[in-house]
């Protein structure tokens, strides 16, 4: 089973908490523009919910890797290089 990132983007409506809400969607969106314009062939999973919506938005290695809480557009190159870690231990 090869990388990929898993990305929140479950909605709870109302007031609740939710990666939705603090943007999943759009980070998920700019998450697979980013790796490939930097070639990576990794897919971006969008997942309905970790639960951890307080948390959120979340984003995830998988299998195994890093978690990632309170994500941001600004935070993105984090979840790149830990894309790119997890490839190289792939390779290794």
């Amino acid at each position: 089973m090869g990388t990929s990132v898993v990305v929140c983007i479950k909605d709870r409506f109302g007031s609740a908490a939710s990666c939705a809400a603090g943007g999943g969607v759009a980070l998920a969106d700019l998450l697979e523009q980013e790796l490939a314009r930097q070639g990576l062939a990794v897919p971006v999973k969008r997942l309905l919910c970790f639960g951890r919506c307080n948390e959120g938005p979340n984003i995830r290695i998988a299998p195994g890797g890093a978690f990632f809480t309170a994500m941001s557009r600004e935070r993105l190159p984090e979840v790149v290089a830990a894309v790119q870690a997890a490839l190289a231990a792939e390779t290794s």
